[in-house]
């Protein structure tokens, strides 16, 4: 009797619960997609740097001519 219990028991848990063997593969995929957006974010970071430079370096031009404008050069 306890045998059909662990049965029953067993049964219950396989299809609630999900197998370790199981899980381990579904983290392995999702850290496989992961490590490619990994490069991705490496390459828009470095995009958004550069970016912000020139911004800058654009504005301070934008400062200095006004400036100039105003002091009457």
């Amino acid at each position: 009797m306890s045998e059909l219990t662990k049965e029953a028991l067993t049964e219950f848990f396989d299809t609630r619960y999900v197998k370790k063997d199981d899980c381990d593969s579904t983290t392995h995929d999702i850290e496989k997609k992961l490590a490619n957006d990994d490069k991705r974010l490496a390459v828009i970071e470095l995009q958004v740097k550069i970016n912000n430079w020139l911004s800058l370096a654009i504005a301070g031009g934008v400062i200095a001519l006004v400036i100039k404008v105003f002091l009457g050069g």
